[in-house]
């Protein structure tokens, strides 16, 4: 009984260890050879589950009991190459704080030196805006004479205290932002360039009378003056007008005080506000005023009563601009209110026109007007006529009368620093109360 109880045991531990030591046997699709090139699509086989078998049992250590190995390849894979951008490097910065902006160079002030418009080219051509554009003239022509205001307060304390003007400018320089204009020639102590110019100007008139002029009657004076102009800032200047001698010619002496003689003239001279300049439409404004000391000699018909004050308004303006030139039109208009009942009050105006041939700034033929309105006589001599714009005789019988005269000539630049100018002057209204029979007036400029 135990015996075969021993038997059946052996028999159950025997058939375990063979079973255990069957292998299985797993059977995979062939792998796939890895090509570099690209084949064409196969479709797949349909999926077959994996063939699993369980063997016979075999005793262990039979030749047949070998276990087959699985083979496992990976399917080919395709080919992929990964990359990517260098990092950006940071942006360094600055341990120190930015250095502050140069004199001016301020939001809304005046742009720092070496910064505008080239002299002599237009502005829009330099690339200024005109940030005014949709603003009505009114509103522009405050704004401006506005910004003169500012110039009159802060800029006159730069000039004097050794700064340069922000705009590049240096001091006392002209300003050489309407180069294109040209100064008028003739009736040189009233007819005034609304820039703000520094300069020398000596001039030289020769003024023939009408030989109906009494006393004078067709006899020649001769003037010789100088001029100077200052230009504080670009708005404000510093104008004498009138500085120098005259030399009288009578060819009847004895009428009243006229003689032949000579000596020093009254002395013009005032101050002057461009209260605008616009470089885009090629425009300045200036009002101004002179201040007429009678401090010239009797002998020659001046030092009439004490003094007289002018103001005026000059303009000037560029138009009709072509490949051969361009027009240059300027006017001044005032009136000269003497302070005491001695000399003369009138009315004048002077126009110009110029061309400025090939757009050179060179050569400027030239024609002006100049006109006189006598409003109030004088009580200082019984003459019957006047002096037009070069004396004041304080005259009688004047008042309500008029001069016209007609000049034509031409300017001349060699730089702007070095200028000529030459124009023969015509009377066109006066009669016999009026002096001028012909003049010839010739300036040199020298301008800083």
């Amino acid at each position: 009984m135990r015996s075969r109880y021993w038997t059946f045991w052996g028999a159950v531990l025997l058939t375990a260890g063979t079973v255990r030591a069957q292998g299985i046997v797993v059977t995979l699709s062939p792998p796939q050879p890895f090509h570099s090139d690209p084949q064409p699509a196969v479709s797949p086989a349909p999926s077959q589950p994996f063939a699993i078998t369980l063997g016979r049992p075999q005793p262990l250590g039979s030749p047949s009991n070998n276990i087959q190995p699985v083979s496992a390849i990976e399917p080919a894979r395709p080919f992929v190459a990964r990359a990517q951008t260098p990092d950006i490097p940071p942006v360094p910065v600055n341990p120190f704080p930015p250095p502050p902006p140069p004199p001016g160079g301020v939001i809304g002030g005046p742009a720092p030196p070496g910064v505008g418009v080239i002299p002599g080219q237009e502005a829009y051509n330099a690339g200024v805006v005109n940030s005014d554009a949709d603003l009505t003239w009114w509103s522009r022509f405050g704004q401006r004479i506005e910004r003169c205001w500012d110039d009159v307060t802060t800029g006159v304390s730069g000039v004097f205290g050794g700064s340069e003007v922000a705009s590049g400018r240096t001091r006392f320089q002209s300003d050489h932002g309407f180069d294109h204009f040209a100064s008028p020639v003739s009736n040189p102590i009233y007819f005034e360039d609304p820039r703000a110019l520094t300069e020398l100007r000596p001039f030289f008139i020769w003024q023939k009378t009408r030989n109906s002029t009494p006393g004078f009657a067709g006899g020649s004076n001769y003037f010789a003056n100088l001029q100077a102009r200052v230009a504080l800032t670009e708005n404000i200047s510093i104008v004498i007008n009138k500085l120098g001698w005259v030399w009288t010619n009578a060819n009847q002496p004895g009428y009243h005080d006229v003689q032949t003689a000579n000596g020093f003239q009254d002395l013009y001279f005032g101050p002057k506000f461009t209260i605008y300049r616009n470089q885009t439409t090629l425009t300045v404004i200036a009002v101004g005023a002179n201040i007429e000391l009678a401090v010239g000699d009797n002998r020659v018909l001046n030092g009439t009563g004490n003094l007289s004050i002018s103001p005026y308004l000059s303009l000037a303006q560029n138009f009709l601009k072509s490949d051969y030139g361009s027009f240059n039109f300027m006017t001044t208009v005032g009136y000269a209110q003497s302070l005491d009942n001695r000399r003369t009050d009138f009315f004048f105006n002077s126009l110009h026109l110029d061309f400025d041939v090939g757009n050179f700034h060179r050569f400027y033929p030239l024609v002006e007007l100049n006109y006189t309105q006598y409003t109030f006589d004088g009580g200082a001599r019984q003459l019957g006529y006047e002096g037009n714009n070069l004396f004041n005789f304080g005259s009688d019988g004047v008042a309500g009368h008029a001069d016209l005269t007609l000049a034509l000539g031409a300017r001349y630049k060699f730089n702007e620093n070095l200028q000529f100018g030459l124009a023969g002057e015509f009377s066109v209204l006066g009669g016999g109360r009026h002096i001028d029979g012909f003049r010839l007036t010739a300036d040199v400029i020298l301008r800083y």
